[in-house]
């Protein structure tokens, strides 16, 4: 026999459990979508720009080849007169990739509107850097070399004899390049790379280090754009 007190919490016990039984659940909202990416007309635009720019420098070192001190074709690469000539060679190579990139970085929307001084101080510094992302782009897998004015190739065994250049230097050039071109960038994505590159903030002697930083700022959001449109996953 259950008391009036057992009998009173068995009522309540109940009355629980038919409570429970009719409450609704509510499944979890689903996440808003994600925002979609879109390039503003005026990236668009920039974009086509900066490869125009990037095909028009190009095009004016071509008719700089006959300039460029001819590759030996001396066998014997001790011979003291080829080594010369493949020194002068890949020099006056270096000067006109120096130059493409300076006009290129005359044409970046934004650059002239900083003082001669910051656009000095950022062609200095980065000119390696940048020089090193269009051997990558000019790298061809195939024969393992990188082509300089659209057909003159070298492998490593070319950089080597040009005189002064050591193994350790010459392969992480290559590695780097190799593994950049796994990465099957277009013209449209290095040109905003390098301009990203140029727009660095922090180089040394940077005057307007702000206005650097949101030149920069607009090539990134672009870039940032671009591959989520273009390379999704």
């Amino acid at each position: 026999v259950l008391s009036e007190e057992q009998i009173r919490l068995k009522k309540l016990k109940k009355q629980e459990d038919d409570q429970a039984r009719t409450v609704v659940v509510r499944p979890n909202p689903p996440n808003p979508p994600s925002p979609s990416h879109k390039l503003t007309p005026e990236q668009l635009s920039m974009i086509k720009k900066l490869v125009a720019a990037q095909q028009q420098c190009n095009q004016r070192s071509f008719t700089d080849r006959l300039k460029v001190t001819p590759w030996p074709q001396i066998p014997d690469p001790n011979n003291r007169e080829a080594r010369q000539q493949r020194f002068a060679h890949f020099t006056e190579l270096a000067i006109i990739s120096v130059q493409e990139i300076v006009d290129f970085a005359k044409q970046l929307p934004g650059f002239l509107e900083l003082t001669r001084e910051d656009q000095i101080a950022l062609l200095k510094t980065s000119t390696i850097e940048v020089m090193l992302l269009e051997t990558s782009r000019r790298y061809n897998p195939e024969i393992e070399s990188i082509t300089f004015l659209k057909d003159l190739s070298y492998n490593r065994d070319d950089f080597a004899k040009a005189g002064g250049l050591q193994f350790e230097f010459i392969n992480p050039i290559f590695e780097f390049s190799k593994g950049m071109n796994e990465l099957q960038l277009n013209d449209a994505e290095y040109a905003l790379l390098i301009a990203i590159n140029i727009f660095s903030a922090d180089r040394p002697n940077v005057q307007d280090q702000s206005l650097v930083e949101r030149l920069q700022h607009t090539y990134v959001e672009a870039l940032h754009s671009y591959i989520c449109i273009n390379r999704p996953n």
